[in-house]
C-alpha cells in the first residue's frame, strides 16, 4: 500500500538521521517528497507519533521526537535486558546451522570495521540480533526491541564513531558468539549484557557532549 511505503521512508529517513532530533516534519513538504497525499502523511504521522519516533508539538506541528538522558538510559537498560534473554533462549536451542549463519554475520561484521564505515557496522550489527530473534521467534520481544532500537539508531550511528567504541565493539561480539559456539548460555548472556551496557555508556557520553554543544 501507498502509506505502508510512505511510512517505511519516513521511518527510515528518522532512524537514519536524515530527520534529526528535533527536526520539523511539514505536511506539505512530506507530500511533494513523497507523492502521497495529506491525508496519508497525517495517517504516518499518526503511526510514527504511536511509536513515539514523532510527537506533535503545540504550534509547531509534528516533529521528530528529542530524546531526555533519562530516556536514552532506559531505553538501554531495558535492550540489555531483552538481548540477555534472546542469546541465552538462542544459544541453547539454535541448531548448529542456526549458529553458523550468526557467525558468518560477525565475520561481516569485521571486514566492514576494516573500512570502518559506521552504517555498515550499525547495520549488521543490527542484523547480528535480528538473526537470534527469527530463531527464538518470541513476537513480543520481538516488537518491543524493534520499537527501542528505532528510538536510538541516530545515537548509535554517533556513538560508534566516538575513538576506540568500534574496536572494543568488535571484541566484545567476539566473546559473544564464542560463547554460543560453546552452548554456554550464561557466559553469552554475560557477555551480550556487558556489550550493550558499554554501548550504553558510549552513547550517553555522546548524548552529553552533544547538549554541550547545542
Amino acid at each position: 500500500m501507498v502509506r505502508d511505503e510512505a511510512f517505511d521512508r519516513l521511518r527510515d529517513a528518522i532512524i537514519t538521521g536524515h530527520f534529526p532530533p528535533g527536526a520539523r516534519l511539514v505536511e506539505r513538504e512530506l507530500c511533494e517528497a513523497m507523492g502521497v497525499s495529506r491525508t496519508s502523511i497525517r495517517e504516518v504521522l499518526r503511526r510514527l507519533e504511536a511509536e513515539k519516533l514523532v510527537r506533535v508539538e503545540p504550534r509547531r506541528g509534528p516533529e521528530v521526537v528529542r530524546l531526555s538522558r533519562k530516556q536514552v538510559a532506559e531505553i538501554y537498560e531495558i535492550r540489555a535486558t531483552l538481548e540477555a534473554m534472546v542469546v541465552r533462549r538462542f544459544t541453547e536451542m539454535a541448531s548448529d546451522e542456526d549458529i553458523a549463519q550468526l557467525r558468518a554475520i560477525f565475520e561481516e561484521i569485521m571486514r566492514a570495521d576494516e573500512n570502518e564505515n559506521v552504517y555498515d557496522l550499525v547495520g549488521l550489527m543490527k542484523r547480528f540480533i535480528e538473526h537470534m530473534m527469527r530463531v527464538v521467534d518470541h513476537e513480543l520481544i520481538s516488537d518491543i526491541h524493534q520499537q527501542l532500537i528505532a528510538r536510538i539508531s541516530v545515537l548509535r550511528v554517533l556513538s560508534m564513531s566516538m575513538p576506540g567504541r568500534i574496536q572494543s565493539s568488535m571484541g566484545e561480539l567476539r566473546d559473544v558468539i564464542e560463547a554460543i559456539e560453546r552452548r554456554d548460555a550464561d557466559a553469552a548472556a554475560e557477555s551480550l549484557t556487558f556489550y550493550v551496557r558499554n554501548a550504553a555508556d558510549a552513547a550517553l557520553a555522546r548524548f552529553d557532549a552533544t547538549q554541550a554543544e547545542s
